[in-house]
């Protein structure tokens, strides 16, 4: 799909959710972002709900720092974004090209059943709203899929020309895994209890003597550190589309084992040989496996070797199919973070960078001032964010760990510092190769 040096890109989003969604939406988003597209996310409620205007942004994507709206402009030069449950807001849309993303065939069934169940409950209520159906296919410019299982569906439906667009699992968690310690690894199994547990309850009760560890009710780092610590991972859940959990087991060194619904199914969404995908009707064989597995780990672990890689290659895969999705053939200058905090020395980088145009200085580090609610001659808030003014343009102030996010994800490419301390160059040295730290002196 071309785009033109003055197109916007609208990224449909349901505010304040957090799933595997609405994450994807805004890696997309700050991808083209890093690419010099104009591109925003466009939150908007889901059926039935409302959301603080003040605050639509979830906590846990804050993190992306991209700008977001609630309305677009409706042109022929712009483009319209909308992942499958929300496909009622494309009747919205006249003139932009719409672009339908198919993350998960379950989302898009389910979110039927809510358009229509008030009519079904009271039939004198409001008509139903419009959503997609695939015999209206001049209703979508373009299709993509978030997995091969979803390509599938949309073949069986006759959509002819599919987009392969699949997001990655977040950097920092691949950044902690690729230090797993396996001489850490005990004889314990993990599992989602959210995900097929009436099948998984039976593995249980076969084998009281396993160490059974369900995720639930854990932050983000204790998951992490439970799936470091353990060899084998299972799930037989729905799988309908190309879950996280089973990845992120994967790179932290488990052993998956899972079932045959959904996008497991496949040999592209989950390449894992054929001895680790099981039929639920043989539990006392998937007993058997799990045993061997933890019994014979090094050798099992090695027979994943390709499924890991394949996760670990995502971040790449993904930013090459955006560009080749819009096009895109110019890039802007490197987008620079000045991580000496709000003072003159950054503020002196961000006017030489904004004269000579050889960087861009989109971010300042500080942890003080990145969320403190103050507004002065220099600091701008805006939208619950807070920018340095440099002459006629604004520099976000961000904090130490949404910089290394961005730097992992590829939004920040470099870091300057002008008369760095000792100090100020160990605070990158844990994460920022040495090439992307920039020094400068007056």
């Amino acid at each position: 799909m071309k785009i033109f040096s003055d197109t916007k890109i609208y990224v449909l989003c349901p505010a304040n959710v957090h799933t595997g969604g609405p994450e994807s939406l805004h890696q997309l988003t700050s991808r083209l972002i890093s690419f010099g597209v104009d591109a925003k996310i466009l939150y908007c409620a889901r059926v039935g709900e409302f959301f603080d205007i003040n605050d639509p942004v979830h906590p846990a994507l804050k993190k992306y720092h991209v700008p977001y709206t609630f309305g677009f402009e409706d042109s022929s030069r712009n483009v319209f974004v909308v992942p499958e449950p929300l496909t009622e807001h494309l009747y919205a849309v006249k003139k932009c090209r719409k672009i339908l993303w198919w993350m998960s065939v379950n989302n898009y069934l389910e979110n039927i059943l809510e358009l229509i169940r008030p009519c079904i409950d009271s039939p004198l209520t409001e008509p139903v709203p419009k959503y997609f159906t695939f015999d209206k296919p001049n209703d979508v410019d373009e299709h993509w899929g978030q997995s091969e299982f979803v390509r599938q569906f949309l073949r069986l439906n006759g959509v002819k020309k599919i987009r392969s667009v699949e997001t990655h699992m977040g950097q920092i968690f691949l950044s902690n895994a690729a230090s797993v310690d396996f001489a850490a690894k005990k004889n314990f199994v993990t599992f989602n209890p959210r995900k097929g547990f009436e099948f998984t309850k039976k593995l249980i009760e076969l084998a009281p003597d396993i160490d059974w560890r369900p995720i639930e009710n854990m932050s983000p780092v204790q998951v992490r550190e439970l799936l470091a610590a353990s060899k084998v991972y299972i799930d037989f859940g729905n799988f309908p589309g190309r879950e996280r959990l089973p990845r992120e087991a994967a790179v932290s060194g488990c052993v998956v084992i899972i079932g045959k619904r959904g996008a497991a199914g496949n040999d592209v969404d989950f390449n894992i040989p054929a001895e680790f995908k099981f039929d639920e009707r043989e539990p006392e064989v998937i007993i058997k496996k799990i045993r061997d597995v933890l019994k014979n780990f090094d050798t099992a672990f090695e027979a994943q070797k390709n499924f890991r890689e394949q996760i670990f290659n995502a971040q790449k895969n993904f930013s090459d199919a955006v560009i080749d999705a819009f096009g895109i053939k110019k890039f802007p200058p490197p987008t620079v973070a000045l991580t000496q905090g709000v003072d003159e020395k950054s503020f002196l980088l961000a006017e030489e960078f904004f004269r000579t145009k050889n960087f861009l200085p989109k971010f300042i580090v500080d942890d003080t001032l990145a969320n403190a609610r103050i507004t002065d001659d220099l600091i701008v808030r805006d939208r619950n964010r807070n920018y340095l003014r440099v002459g006629k343009n604004l520099v976000e102030i961000i904090s130490f760990a949404d910089a290394k996010f961005l730097y992992l994800e590829g939004r920040i490419q470099k870091f300057a510092l002008l008369e760095p301390t000792t100090a100020d160059l160990d605070a990158l040295k844990n994460f920022a190769a040495p090439d992307d730290v920039l020094t400068f002196t007056r």
